[in-house]
């Protein structure tokens, strides 16, 4: 299950899976959006879209678990190469880098020592 492209008609906001379709809609501009598979939420960056539900997965080179993208781990797994499952110990450098940036996905903190 991945993320749809759909576009969304300007007039009347109604999506739609042909580019054409929304040109034809209601004659307005139209707007690329991307759909979440899981609750079928439109988001207008495809990032935002993948991140919505946490369906999309990163996978751990190391270890090979896959982790929810906006999860801790998967936050780890970009900034250190792993996740905290197979190689728990950062440098406190990309401890703090990987607290960070999970805090403003998911605006909450996590201490990677607790």
């Amino acid at each position: 299950m991945g993320i749809e492209t759909k576009w969304r008609c300007g007039e009347c906001h109604e999506l739609h899976s042909d580019e054409d379709e929304a040109h034809e809609c209601c004659q307005p501009s139209v707007t690329e959006v991307y759909v979440c598979p899981a609750c079928q939420d439109y988001h207008f960056d495809e990032a935002d879209a993948e991140l919505c539900c946490g369906v999309s997965q990163e996978r751990c080179p190391v270890c090979c678990r896959d982790h929810g993208a906006s999860s801790i781990d998967a936050v780890a797994i970009r900034v250190a190469g792993h996740c905290r499952t197979c190689k728990p110990h950062f440098s406190i450098d990309q401890q703090f880098t990987i607290e960070s940036n999970f805090e403003q996905i998911s605006g909450q903190f996590v201490s990677l020592n607790r």
